[in-house]
């Protein structure tokens, strides 16, 4: 069995001229520094969380080696695993509404009938709960150590900075994402192949994944070298992410979005084909999407004095609520599935699909 994971050399930064985002840059380490220290990185989030939805954190509690051995097995488990047990593995997103197993290509409806070129292999924090493919069980136990560190000393820390920015009790939202609770969130590898034919390149315009919001609390991207993953501003303009050597991209959710009635964005983003000087090359990368324990329904925090002087309202009347699991499920399961990604529909647009009795967005 093997005992080192395949490595994997990323495409070198691109050269080009290109538009990118202006994003806020939090080094979480300061947070060490006390109060006041805390008070101004409170104040940096709410910038980014109030505008883009997005910002970049260093300073954690990861090394850029330990992201990098993560990609590594990444890049191991989804070239390396045959088909056939890809096959056996393979989740059933659109009967379960859980990302568990292997996504093969061809799964998601594109546009004008181009299918995807995007293999995923998805699990929970339990990883009890579901089998490993043979080429990954060597890194079972760092894997496991690594999804503990990500959650309990990266996200906690986060929602702690979350909490600070609205001026409730720091535990607020690390009390709705205990790391032993049942709960949807799920850890990802994802690779994304340049291997569209021209025709369908033109029919779907470059863009590789539709603008959308992701669905849960918080989504860490773990930064790669790739200009592709790009964010939409309040005018409607993409620009990419630029990459940040051992960084972790945070994009506000919809979840998030429902707590503060909106004054936190859910971040909309999409991919797209990269520059012309990283074509043809892999995109791999490891992600992780934060969903609350089964039973939370998020809605607006009335306690928070910032919401309270910002004037929001709640996204549900109290009796209308929807509880995490319920809308995860509903979402992840129209994924890729819904008639809304057979449509053709362009540059600009912005589309609504109604998914558990809720209206959510998408983007041209």
């Amino acid at each position: 069995m093997k005992l080192e994971p395949t490595h994997f050399t990323p495409v070198a930064e691109s050269k080009l001229d290109i538009p990118y985002a202006d994003l806020t840059e939090i080094n979480i380490s300061r947070w060490d520094d006390g109060p006041e220290e805390q008070a101004r990185l409170a104040e940096e989030l709410r910038d980014a969380m109030t505008t883009d939805g997005f910002l970049v954190l260093t300073g954690h509690a990861l090394s850029e080696a330990d992201i990098s051995r993560q990609v590594d097995i990444g890049y191991t488990v989804i070239e390396e695993t045959s088909l056939e047990e890809k096959c056996r593995l393979q989740g059933h997103m659109d009967k379960d509404g859980v990302y568990r197993g292997f996504k093969l290509r061809q799964y998601y409806e594109m546009q004008n009938g181009v299918k995807d070129q995007i293999e995923q292999f998805n699990w929970q924090r339990d990883m009890k709960t579901q089998e490993f493919p043979a080429v990954m069980q060597p890194f079972l136990e760092e894997t496991k150590e690594f999804c503990r560190i990500v959650h309990e000393n990266i996200l906690f820390k986060v929602f702690r900075l979350f909490a600070l920015a609205l001026a409730i009790p720091s535990d607020t939202f690390v009390a709705m994402h205990r790391y032993e609770a049942l709960d949807d969130a799920w850890f990802r590898y994802m690779t994304f192949y340049d291997e569209h034919d021209p025709e369908d390149e033109k029919k779907i315009g470059g863009v590789w994944l539709k603008g959308h919001q992701d669905h849960g609390a918080v989504t860490m991207v773990f930064s790669q070298p790739m200009a592709s993953l790009q964010v939409r501003d309040d005018q409607g303009v993409w620009r990419y992410t630029r990459h940040t050597p051992g960084g972790i991209i945070i994009n506000c959710g919809i979840m998030m979005e429902w707590w503060t009635g909106g004054y936190f964005k859910a971040a909309n983003h999409r991919v797209v084909a990269p520059p012309a000087d990283q074509r043809n090359h892999i995109r791999c990368g490891v992600f992780y999407f934060s969903i609350p324990n089964d039973q939370v329904r998020p809605n607006l925090l009335t306690q928070s004095p910032v919401l309270r002087d910002a004037g929001v309202k709640a996204h549900f009347e109290h009796d209308k609520t929807i509880t995490a699991r319920e809308f995860s499920r509903a979402r992840v399961a129209k994924v890729g599935k819904s008639n809304v990604y057979k449509q053709d529909w362009g540059e600009g647009q912005r589309l609504v699909e109604v998914i558990a009795g809720v209206e959510v967005p998408h983007f041209g």
